[in-house]
């Protein structure tokens, strides 16, 4: 461990804080190349449940990272855990019960990836594994203590049991949590309805398996004289969270929730008396609508619970965090390599915070669905989650608006999307040399650009732009049918063309690395010249003037 006063520690991108989003953070950093450092007060990842839902778009780019199939082996246990239910108790009265993502069995035409519920302490160390492999420096039971930020960087001291040292890195990531030190530290003020409610989550040990049956939650909200709270058992039926209240104007406080008084309240939610009720941990957290007013503070960036605090009904804080490390991620690639100026993270901001406002506001607005409080306005707000987690357009200097396009709001319904400038890229399922390959997965590391049978212009234009400004772009034609010879993709259904806006044979679609689109082309350039149409749109993009 290097001095104070050594400033040798460095690395292009130091992440504060080891939980869901800064491992992701560091994930995706790392699959970019990127040489990062992540720092984490606690010794280790999350001995708590906490998060549990993953949306289909999270998969998405899990899948991208390497990480979804070992996620999905490792929530192999809940695949049945699909019913969301009211209950006086475990052992008591079902006052309501209702499937989980309805339709989501029928989302093959949407996306090759699923629903996943796993609990984010079995999570987070898929990721942390899935990081250190590529390279990441993660380094546990090591705190920030302060940092400063300049023009060129952040020079930060950190501390663990051996000392302190100071690390230069070109940009500080902060990823530690709602009542982030980075943030209130930058005093960047934040918006919203503000702290909702208090409440504290107590993970359990249990035998639930002669309360539960062959039956299997996803959600139980349980109601009776003894206890009101959210309860979740896992694939184990040995164990679980249960989520209660508290009220501190009322004179109640977390010291009150002693071991026996969790075991009580447990007890009485599982309303089993022989389930054998141990308590392994406490968890004390805000119920809150809070976004940051911005993300990008010079060379200091905000992402999840840090930038943003979403109510948890929807389950969309966690994968709204994800999102937020993607998107940054690739940018901070590009800026670092020199290949891309500084204007290109501060897209960042532009994109995320309006995805993040609307978030929190669709939180809020299941809170009060889920409370039997909400008006008919608040009704008719309510968006599906598919919709708020698939359906996200953005609007920011790195995206190529249509002429007379129209103006997407900040979520739409995803099948009514068809590959419009700033939504994500449409799932087509394609073939090349006879091997089915989707869509997604031609995304996710370099820019791609996509053309009809008849684009050989614009290939041979990616290839002399990518050359001529040193950016990596994979261009590939796509062919109706099932021809087109080796290596080409062939699209047997012909859907591809439809889903990206009925682009032309002659037409083109530039990808982003994050699976955004960028711009499109209806057909071929008028004038012959789609090698300067094509670096004019990089250029942009990639703010190189």
């Amino acid at each position: 461990m290097t001095s104070a006063s050594d400033p040798s520690g460095s690395a292009p991108v130091l992440i504060v804080g080891g939980s869901l989003v800064g491992l992701s953070t560091a994930l995706f950093l790392a699959r970019h190349g990127v040489r990062c450092t992540l720092v984490e007060r606690h010794p280790g990842t999350s001995v708590h449940p906490r998060a549990v839902g993953y949306y289909p778009r999270t998969g998405e780019l899990l899948r991208q990272a390497g990480v979804e199939d070992a996620a999905v082996r490792e929530a192999s246990g809940f695949a049945t855990h699909r019913t969301r239910a009211g209950v006086t108790s475990l052992a008591g009265d079902v006052l309501f019960s209702k499937e989980e993502l309805e339709g989501d069995d029928d989302l093959g035409d949407l996306t090759p990836s699923r629903l996943l519920l796993l609990p984010q302490d079995r999570l987070e160390p898929l990721l942390r594994a899935r990081a250190a492999e590529l390279g990441a420096d993660l380094r546990f039971g090591t705190e920030l203590s302060s940092f400063a930020e300049d023009p060129e960087g952040v020079t930060a001291v950190l501390g663990d049991d051996s000392g302190t040292h100071t690390f230069r890195s070109s940009y500080l990531v902060a990823c530690d949590g709602p009542r982030s030190t980075v943030r209130e530290a930058l005093k960047v003020p934040r918006q919203g309805r503000g702290v909702l409610s208090r409440h504290v989550s107590i993970a359990f040990g249990a035998d639930l398996r002669p309360v539960l049956g062959d039956r299997r939650y996803s959600v139980v909200h349980v109601q009776n004289p003894q206890v009101t709270g959210i309860l979740v058992h896992d694939d184990t039926l040995t164990g679980g969270t249960l989520i209660v209240g508290y009220r501190p104007e009322d004179g109640e406080s977390l010291e009150d929730f002693t071991d026996d008084r969790c075991a009580e309240l447990v007890g009485a939610a599982v309303g089993a008396p022989g389930a054998g009720v141990t308590i392994r941990s406490r968890f004390p957290w805000d119920m809150a609508e809070q976004v940051a007013e911005r993300f990008v503070h010079g060379r200091v960036l905000l992402a999840g619970d840090a930038a943003h605090v979403v109510p948890p009904t929807g389950g969309y804080g966690a994968n709204t965090g994800i999102a937020d490390a993607h998107n940054l991620a690739w940018k901070l690639a590009l800026v670092v390599a020199g290949v891309a100026g500084p204007g290109l993270v501060e897209t960042y901001d532009a994109e995320r915070r309006p995805v993040a406002l609307y978030t929190a506001e669709q939180g809020s607005l299941q809170l009060a669905l889920r409370s039997g409080k909400a008006t008919p306005e608040q009704r008719a707000a309510v968006a599906d989650a598919v919709t708020v987690t698939s359906g996200q357009a953005y609007r920011s200097a790195a995206v190529v608006a249509e002429p007379g396009g129209a103006d997407l709001p900040v979520a739409s319904d995803p099948r009514a999307l068809r590959g419009e400038p700033g939504t994500r890229a449409p799932y087509a399922l394609l073939s090349r040399d006879g091997a089915p390959v989707s869509t997604l997965d031609l995304f996710g590391r370099d820019f791609v650009l996509l053309t009809g049978e008849n684009g050989r212009h614009w290939l041979s234009a990616a290839a002399s732009v990518s050359a001529g400004l040193g950016v990596k772009l994979t261009a590939r034609r796509v062919v109706r049918g099932t021809g087109g010879g080796a290596g080409t993709l062939a699209d047997p259904d012909g859907t591809w063309s439809e889903r990206y806006g009925g682009l032309r044979p002659e037409g083109a679609v530039l990808v982003r690395p994050d699976g955004v689109v960028a711009w499109r082309s209806p057909g071929a350039d008028p004038g012959g010249a789609e090698a300067a149409v094509l670096e004019a749109v990089l250029r942009g993009v990639l703010d190189r003037g």
